[in-house]
């Protein structure tokens, strides 16, 4: 049945996309000598909107982090690369027979935006962003009933974010990420709100 279909080959070269990018984010950091450069970490909640059923649990909320690298090539203006993983979520659907299903679904990504930064008093800004990402979600279904089920699509990716630097190298501030999901039948909107930290070089 099309509900219990996955797709290895994509997985595979998501997980390898997403080990480049630690290595990546850590080379930046540790060889950049030119100003323009820099690398963040953020965390909060997030929630998804996953389909439920009344035979299974359901909880539309978890938890999110991501890793960024980003390179500023024009006043104000900058590219950013990031990976995120927005934890797992409770939630089920039915099959065209009728059967009830549950599990969890599991949600990371990898994702390029380009943004712009305002500042609108000394010491804070606020920055916008747009683009995509390459967003891979993964199904588990409760007590082994079926393998899992996972599917990566690209997806656009927004952003906004305020903060306050804390010195010419430090930033800190809230950001606000949005995007979608989808795997099966289930799909929507996933959003995620979090405390970020941003060292430049």
């Amino acid at each position: 049945m099309a509900y219990l279909t996955s797709f290895p080959p994509k997985g595979v070269a998501f997980r390898a996309a997403k080990r480049c990018l630690v290595p990546l984010a850590l080379c930046i950091g540790a060889n950049a000598t030119a100003q323009g450069l820099s690398v963040g970490i953020a965390a909060g909640p997030d929630r998804g909107r996953v389909d439920c059923v009344a035979s299974f649990p359901c909880d539309r909320s978890s938890t999110y982090w991501k890793l960024t690298g980003a390179y500023r090539f024009a006043d104000g203006w900058d590219a950013q690369l990031a990976w995120f993983s927005a934890g797992r979520f409770r939630g089920g659907n039915t099959t065209p027979l009728g059967t009830e299903f549950g599990g969890r679904f599991r949600v990371e990504g990898i994702g390029l935006t380009a943004g712009y930064r305002w500042t609108f008093a000394p010491g804070w800004s606020a920055v916008g962003r747009l683009g995509g990402a390459s967003v891979r979600t993964r199904f588990e279904y409760a007590g082994a009933l079926a393998d899992d089920a996972s599917k990566t699509l690209v997806q656009p990716l927004a952003g906004l974010g305020i903060g306050y630097d804390i010195s010419p190298s430090l930033r800190v501030g809230v950001d606000y990420d949005f995007t979608r999901f989808k795997v099966h039948t289930t799909r929507g909107p996933l959003h995620m709100l979090g405390v970020a930290a941003q060292f430049s070089f």
